[in-house]
C-alpha cells in the first residue's frame, strides 16, 4: 500500500522580517518532531504558481504563513480555505498569496487538488527575529503535531531536537537570542 502523501509547507521570504515566519516555523517543527515517512516538510519560499506541484494529489496540505486576521497579535490560528473566501483571514500580500489560490484553481480543474487544505496563520506583532519569534515557531510546531496526530499520523517529539537549519539568520542574531 502506498502511503498517503502529506505536505507541511512554510511560505514566506526569509529576508523580509515577519514574512520569514512560515519557513522558520516549519524548520523548527522539522527539527523538534519525528514524522511518518509520508509527511514531507518543505520551506518553499515564495513560489507563486510553482506551488502547484507541491499540492498535486495530496491527501492533506498544511501551510504555515503570516496572515492578516481579526485575532490578537501572535495568535496561532487554524484556517480552512473557506475562511479566506469569507475574508475572515488574508495571507499577507506578497508573491505567494495569489499563487496559492491560482494553483488550487488549476488543480481543481485537473481533478488533482489536495483533499484537505489547512493554513496555520499567525498575525505577528513583531517583524524582527528574536527569542519571541522562535518561541512562537515552536508553539506552531506543537499545533502542527496535533493536526497530524488528529489525522492518525505519527508525529512525536524528538528526545533530542536536531539543530534547525536557519541559514538566513546571521550567527550573531542566533547567539544573542539564545542568551536573551
Amino acid at each position: 500500500m502506498t502511503p498517503v502523501p502529506i505536505s507541511v509547507i512554510g511560505l514566506g521570504n526569509v529576508f523580509l522580517g515577519d514574512d520569514q515566519f512560515g519557513p522558520l516555523a516549519v524548520e523548527v517543527f522539522r527539527s523538534e518532531y519525528e514524522l511518518a515517512p509520508n509527511v514531507e516538510v518543505l520551506d518553499l519560499g515564495t513560489p507563486g504558481l510553482d506551488l502547484a506541484p507541491y499540492l498535486y494529489n495530496k491527501q492533506l496540505v498544511v501551510i504555515v504563513d503570516v496572515v492578516h486576521s481579526y485575532q490578537q497579535p501572535d495568535t496561532i490560528s487554524i484556517f480552512v480555505e473557506e475562511d479566506f473566501a469569507s475574508r475572515r483571514a488574508q495571507l499577507r500580500i506578497s508573491g505567494h498569496d495569489p499563487g496559492l489560490w491560482q494553483s488550487l484553481a488549476y488543480l481543481r480543474i485537473a481533478g488533482a487538488a489536495p483533499l484537505e487544505l489547512i493554513i496555520l496563520g499567525v498575525n505577528l506583532q513583531s517583524c524582527g527575529f528574536g527569542e519571541a519569534m522562535l518561541d512562537l515557531a515552536s508553539k506552531t510546531g506543537a499545533v502542527l503535531a496535533r493536526i497530524l496526530e488528529e489525522r492518525g499520523l505519527h508525529c512525536g517529539r524528538r528526545q533530542i531536537a536536531l539543530p534547525p537549519n536557519l541559514w538566513w539568520i546571521p550567527l550573531s542574531n542566533m547567539d544573542s537570542s539564545a542568551s536573551a
